[in-house]
């Protein structure tokens, strides 16, 4: 019987009635969520529960300990596979840094949540805990990475974003889809992943900014922003990468002078490239000194560019070749592309 191990973070999925109508996230232990699967007798699961967050609240402190926890259990040759519940409005944050660390080769990780509290009138909770259990259980799970769980669904944490505040397809991964589907208690797998670099873990989260276009981005904001002392900026730029053109005034002598910084795109698909050239077009931004990045989203690219920042990889070469992307689910290949 293989040993799933349930690591309780808190979220909705965690949440129970409290006195003043709403839910209280978190207060419902791990154990009672679990005996509401139906799983008896199928798995021997043990319950840990880490900390019992509502997920803003979780962050890279949150992180860091989550992966030392999947290392410890991945060593003691006794896990087959780890469960991670945890709020929906973080999850993918969570699920990324995750994937950044942790070799899943042979144990897999699986995040999952629910967008209804366990208590509401058809809770996706019980659902969304039993298919993770049983997608952390397949043999079919390893070497593909961290993986989400959601609506019978699993995705590659690289790419899941929460597409939705409410409903219960409350993930996708925009433009790529699932990679396969969780049915009868097997997973059905459709395609294979991309996969980065494995990183190493980072007991100090550098201060990396986001620097969100829009129209009419107003130019004192960038100012603001950058006279804090960032340690690196995400450019999270609109179309293929470009900023307003007064932003250039702002952003190119800190680039010049060597301020780390990547560029992504704000579109929910598709990758940056150098098309244009006007003021604020992404191949001034390069010519200055950033760094276009493809198919992450502006969260996703900050978890890595502080992980490689808190490492001492901040050259062009270096952070370049960890954003690579690579098809294989051989660990030993993803270092190979570092």
């Amino acid at each position: 019987m293989k040993r799933i191990v349930l690591l309780s973070t808190g979220g909705t999925i965690a949440s129970a009635p409290g006195d003043a109508g709403r839910s209280v996230s978190g207060a419902l232990p791990g154990e009672e969520l679990l005996a509401r699967t139906g799983l008896d007798g199928q798995f021997e699961i043990q319950v840990h529960s880490i900390f019992q967050k509502p997920s803003n609240a979780i962050g890279p402190e949150q992180w860091h300990a989550l992966a030392a926890e999947c290392r410890r259990l991945m060593s003691d040759g006794q896990t087959a596979g780890i469960v991670i519940t945890h709020g929906t409005d973080t999850l993918e944050d969570t699920a990324y840094y995750l994937e950044c660390v942790l070799d899943t080769s042979s144990v897999p990780v699986v995040v999952t949540g629910s967008q209804r509290v366990p208590h509401a009138l058809g809770s996706d909770a019980c659902a969304n805990l039993r298919h993770a259990i049983e997608l952390a259980a397949s043999d079919e799970a390893s070497g593909l990475g961290v993986l989400v769980a959601f609506n019978q669904s699993a995705f590659s944490a690289n790419f899941v974003r929460k597409v939705s505040s409410f409903q219960l397809h409350g993930f996708d991964a925009p433009g790529l889809g699932p990679l396969g589907f969780i049915d009868e208690g097997r997973l059905h797998l459709l395609q294979l992943p991309m996969r980065q670099a494995q990183l190493p873990p980072a007991e100090r989260f550098p201060r990396i900014g986001i620097l969100t276009v829009h129209g009419g981005a107003d130019t004192q904001i960038v100012e603001a922003a950058l006279s804090t002392g960032l340690d690196g900026v995400v450019i999270e730029g609109v179309g293929r990468g470009h900023v307003p053109p007064e932003w250039m005034d702002i952003l190119e002598p800190r680039l010049l002078a060597g301020l780390p910084a990547v560029v992504c795109t704000a579109a929910l698909h598709g990758p940056t490239h150098q098309t244009y050239q006007f003021r604020g077009s992404l191949h001034e931004l390069e010519q200055a000194g950033a760094l276009a990045v493809n198919h992450l989203s502006a969260r996703k690219a900050r978890i890595r560019m502080g992980l490689l920042i808190a490492a001492g990889m901040t050259g062009q070469d270096e952070v370049r070749a960890a954003f690579q992307w690579v098809r294989t689910r051989s660990t030993a290949q993803l270092g190979e592309n570092k």
